[in-house]
């Protein structure tokens, strides 16, 4: 008989606010935000060059099957296209919301795995129980577990 297991358990990365978190998530946003405008006009520039290469192989004779085509390449473009301007704005809203933090407030990062033994006669949500890391501006200030 088995006398214990090592399960894996959440462990919070929560930070601390400060003018450098907020800075360098801003930046990470930002550049997010930049992808998205890149993705944004590639797209454009692909469903219009495929468009023009179905339009150049039917030598301007438009078929019900170019049509189609046609029709299919830019309901994807839209689709992609309405994924992306969603993303951006959830991005902008993060953004906002970063700029509202108050100094000195805490957030949640991230989560990481901790692996934990657990023994015959333990309470299991107690061992479970999730502790979390304090960070300010990187560096660990405190441990909870």
């Amino acid at each position: 008989m088995v006398e214990s297991i090592k399960l894996v358990r959440q462990i919070a990365v929560r930070a601390i606010v400060t003018e450098n978190f907020k800075n360098q998530v801003g930046q990470e946003i930002n550049r997010n935000l930049q992808q998205i405008d890149a993705e944004l006009q590639q797209l454009e520039f692909k469903g219009k060059r495929a468009i023009a290469d179905i339009e150049k192989r039917t030598a301007g004779v438009v078929t019900a099957d170019a049509r189609v085509q046609v029709e299919t390449i830019r309901q994807q473009v839209e689709s992609e296209k309405m994924r992306l301007l969603q993303l951006k704005e959830e991005m902008q809203g993060q953004f906002q919301a970063l700029n509202e933090l108050p100094l000195g407030s805490v957030v949640t990062q991230f989560t990481v795995e901790n692996p934990v033994e657990v023994r015959i006669g333990e309470n299991i949500f107690q061992r479970l129980e999730g502790g979390e890391i304090l960070v300010k501006d990187g560096v660990i200030q405190e441990i909870r577990v």
